[in-house]
């Protein structure tokens, strides 16, 4: 076998063992990161978000103040220090949301609430909309929902990759905002 790298891990996925990524939990969580799924990409990097994409949505969070931005592509020891870590709905690693199933993410979703709800986290980054609709009930639009998980956590829908810049500097502002406010 392989050596591991990174946040590398190998997962029971459905019955399967998939190469993917270890959820990156801090000790006492402030916020949690969800995405759909990783895709390979990151995966063979052993870090989240590794695409320019993912990239992208990472640094809006950290000029919003999620934590401090990484000289470098990987941001998982800037967010762990900031009480923020990162996790999937599914585990199973693909190139787009195309390639996940409706069964897979009824799967994860259990999980992923339960995890979330266990350790108390108290606010949700969602980088995508999937993980909205997953603990909401419906996809919402960007910004700080109005509706709280069943455990009473805020959830944030980050804006999209392509959005007009003065949606997404609107909605990384309220980010900021309810950050600065102590949320």
């Amino acid at each position: 076998m392989t050596e591991l790298i990174g946040f590398q891990t190998r997962e029971d996925w459905m019955g399967r063992e998939v190469l993917t990524l270890a959820d990156v939990w801090p000790d006492v969580p402030r916020a949690m990161i969800v995405g759909l799924n990783p895709a390979s990409s990151s995966v063979e990097a052993g870090h989240y978000y590794q695409g320019r994409v993912g990239q992208g949505q990472l640094r809006k969070l950290a000029a919003a103040g999620l934590f401090r931005a990484p000289a470098g592509r990987n941001f998982e020891d800037a967010a762990l220090a900031a009480g923020v870590g990162f996790t999937d709905i599914v585990k199973r690693p693909s190139r787009g949301e195309g390639d996940v199933g409706a069964d897979e993410i009824h799967y994860g979703s259990t999980q992923l609430a339960d995890n979330l709800r266990s350790r108390h986290v108290g606010l949700i980054v969602s980088v995508f909309r999937h993980p909205v609709k997953v603990l909401l009930g419906s996809e919402g639009v960007a910004g700080m929902q109005s509706k709280r998980t069943s455990w009473g956590a805020r959830v944030f829908r980050m804006p999209g990759p392509f959005d007009k810049r003065e949606n997404v500097e609107r909605v990384m502002l309220e980010l900021s905002s309810h950050l600065k406010s102590g949320g």
